[in-house]
């Protein structure tokens, strides 16, 4: 997969639609951060892309933590129980475990996931999650649905949750303990029952959410999401789900396409502009524009993104 990963592909089908008829930071406000992991899905020269570290305080580059091992399109990521680092590869249907230190490639820990392409963009593996089950649940929006995988083994445990998702993409347990998911096609976060998958309606939607990528839960306790086809961040409350407001307005900073949040621990929230190639940071508490974290470089289309442990 090359390219704009999302954008090209959606409004695709939404042309096609016309004619046929979305890690919890620390609450420790100025709280030095650690450092700052974003997933690119390729490089200026079409690469496979790669997983970037970047110091937390100053944004500096620290190089490349994790590559090779047959990743092509990374756009999840997440840190496991056991402290390494684990990877969507989009473009070949993979979970990829790297050592959390050293970013050493470790092994595939989950293959032949469902995977395939639509007008030339790949669909599959997306977001990653660990649950307190200490099983790994994967969104995929080839298949819509949310598949469950041992923690331990990556052996595969099945569909999780399906009801409702259209291009499921972001997903994050939640204080309660349940799944909330990013339904990017129906403007939604759906909400699952935690132990067993079961649906429990609509979380959130409304107030100019569209195609919801990355969710997380702030500091705040409330529930943050980003729109894709909006530019913007968008604020609902973390127990009730009703919208409150656009945290990070349209284009604030030059956010353009946003797809991956972070809360650090400093209280700010840093969000990956996918079609500006940068990461931005906002002021936790306002959503007021702040700086370019990290800017555009070789690395393109950034994808989701995590702190370090």
């Amino acid at each position: 997969m090359k390219g704009y990963w999302r954008c090209g592909f959606y409004v695709f089908l939404c042309v096609g639609l016309l004619f046929s008829l979305i890690s919890c930071g620390s609450s420790n406000e100025g709280a030095p951060n650690t450092d700052l992991l974003v997933a690119f899905i390729t490089d200026d020269r079409g690469g496979p892309g790669s997983v970037q570290r970047y110091d937390g305080t100053t944004g500096a580059s620290l190089g490349t933590v994790a590559a090779g091992g047959a990743l092509s399109g990374p756009t999840g990521l997440v840190f496991g129980p056991d402290g390494n680092l684990y990877v969507t590869s989009i473009d070949n249907g993979k979970v990829l475990r790297y050592n959390g230190t050293t970013g050493a490639f470790l092994n595939t820990f989950v293959d032949n996931i469902p995977h395939g392409e639509a007008f030339g963009f790949a669909l599959g593996p997306l977001g990653l999650a660990f649950g307190p089950d200490g099983n790994l649940y994967v969104s995929n929006d080839f298949t819509n649905d949310v598949r469950g995988y041992n923690g331990t083994t990556g052996a595969a445990l099945g569909i999780f949750a399906s009801a409702g998702l259209d291009a499921p993409t972001g997903l994050i347990f939640g204080p309660d303990g349940n799944l909330y998911v990013s339904s990017f096609n129906s403007s939604s976060v759906e909400r699952y029952n935690g132990r067993t998958g079961a649906a429990m309606g609509t979380f959130a939607a409304g107030g100019g959410l569209d195609g919801p990528e990355q969710l997380v839960f702030g500091p705040d306790g409330n529930l943050y999401v980003s729109s894709f086809n909006s530019n913007s961040v968008l604020r609902y409350s973390g127990t009730k789900g009703g919208f409150q407001r656009a945290f990070v307005t349209a284009g604030s900073g030059g956010l353009n396409a946003p797809t991956g949040l972070a809360f650090g621990r400093d209280g700010n929230l840093y969000v990956s502009s996918n079609a500006s190639d940068e990461v931005l940071r906002y002021d936790g508490g306002t959503g007021a524009f702040k700086n370019i974290f990290v800017p555009a470089g070789r690395q393109q289309f950034p994808a989701f993104l995590t702190f370090a442990p």
